[in-house]
C-alpha cells in the first residue's frame, strides 16, 4: 500500500492539474481576504483583532473546497478517460487499494489548497487592513483546521465521485452543477416548507454542512455565541444548523457514502 501511495503521489504531482487549480485558489483567497481586511479597517476594533477576516477566510475556504473536489474528480475520472486505469489496476493488489490511494492523494492536495488559502488570505487581510492587528490565534487556528478538514473531505468525495462517474466531463459537470447551483435550489425549496423539520434538512446537505462548519467559529467571534446560529443560518442558507463538529460529521457521512458507492462500482466495472 505504501508503494502504491507513493506512486499515486508522484503521478499527482507530475501533472499540471494540481498547480493549475492551485492558482485560482490563491487568487480567490487574495481578492476575498483583501476585501475582508479593508472592511475590517473600516470598523474600529478595540483589541486589535480582525474578526471579519475570519469570515472572509471561511468564505474563501468554502470556494477552495470546490477546487479540491474538482481535483479529486479529474484525478480519478482522468484514468478512465485516458484508459490508464487498466494498467493501474494490474499493478495493484486489487481495485479497492487503488481507490484508497487515490482518495488519500486527493486528500493531501485538498489540505495543501486549504493551507495556501489561509496563508494567502491572512497576508492579504493584513495588507488590506493597512495597520496593526492580527486575528486571535485560537479562532484562526480553528478556522484553519476546520477549513482543512472540509477541503480534505471534498477532495476525497471528488475522487470517489470520479470513480463512480467514470466519464470525466460528466463527472465534472455533475460536481460543479450540484455544488454551485443544485444544492442552492434544493435548499431554497426546503426552506419554503412550513415544517421546521423539513427546513432543518438544509443543514444536512453536503455543501451546506461544509459551510456551516466553516462559519461557526467566525460567527462566534463576530456576534457572540448567543447570536451565532442566526449568523450561520444567513450565510450558509440553512435553518437551525448543527454545531461545527456535527456539520463535519455530516459531510464525512456523505463522503463515506460516495466512497462506498465508488468501491462497489469500481469493483464491478468492466475496464477492458
Amino acid at each position: 500500500m505504501g508503494a502504491l501511495l507513493r506512486a499515486e503521489l508522484r503521478k499527482t504531482f507530475s501533472t499540471k492539474l494540481w498547480w493549475g487549480l492551485l492558482v485560482p485558489v490563491a487568487v480567490l483567497s487574495l481578492v476575498v481576504n483583501l476585501f475582508g481586511g479593508l472592511f475590517t479597517a473600516a470598523i474600529p476594533v478595540e483589541d486589535g483583532r480582525l474578526p471579519l477576516l475570519l469570515g472572509s477566510l471561511a468564505y474563501a475556504l468554502g470556494m477552495t473546497s470546490v477546487f479540491a473536489a474538482l481535483h479529486g474528480v479529474v484525478a480519478a475520472a482522468g484514468e478512465f478517460r485516458h484508459r490508464t486505469i487498466t494498467s493501474t489496476y494490474l499493478t495493484a493488489s486489487g481495485r479497492g487499494p487503488v481507490l484508497l490511494v487515490k482518495m488519500a492523494a486527493s486528500a493531501f492536495v485538498g489540505a495543501l489548497y486549504a493551507l495556501v488559502t489561509v496563508l494567502v488570505g491572512v497576508l492579504a487581510g493584513l495588507v488590506g487592513q493597512v495597520g496593526p492587528g492580527f486575528p486571535a490565534v485560537g479562532p484562526l487556528l480553528a478556522v484553519t483546521l476546520i477549513g482543512t478538514a472540509v477541503a480534505v473531505l471534498w477532495s476525497v468525495l471528488g475522487a470517489a465521485l470520479g470513480t463512480v462517474v467514470s466519464n470525466q466531463v460528466g463527472a465534472i459537470v455533475a460536481a460543479l452543477v450540484y455544488m454551485m447551483l443544485g444544492e442552492l435550489l434544493i435548499s431554497t425549496l426546503l426552506n419554503r416548507s412550513e415544517s421546521l423539520s423539513v427546513r432543518r434538512l438544509t443543514g444536512y446537505l453536503p455543501v451546506n454542512a461544509g459551510d456551516v462548519a466553516l462559519y461557526d467559529v467566525p460567527a462566534r467571534e463576530l456576534v457572540g455565541t448567543a447570536d451565532s446560529a442566526t449568523f450561520v443560518e444567513f450565510f450558509a442558507g440553512v435553518t437551525a444548523p448543527p454545531p461545527w463538529w456535527g456539520a463535519l460529521l455530516v459531510l464525512a457521512a456523505w463522503t463515506a457514502a460516495v466512497a462506498a458507492t465508488g468501491w462497489v462500482v469500481g469493483a464491478r466495472r468492466d475496464v477492458t
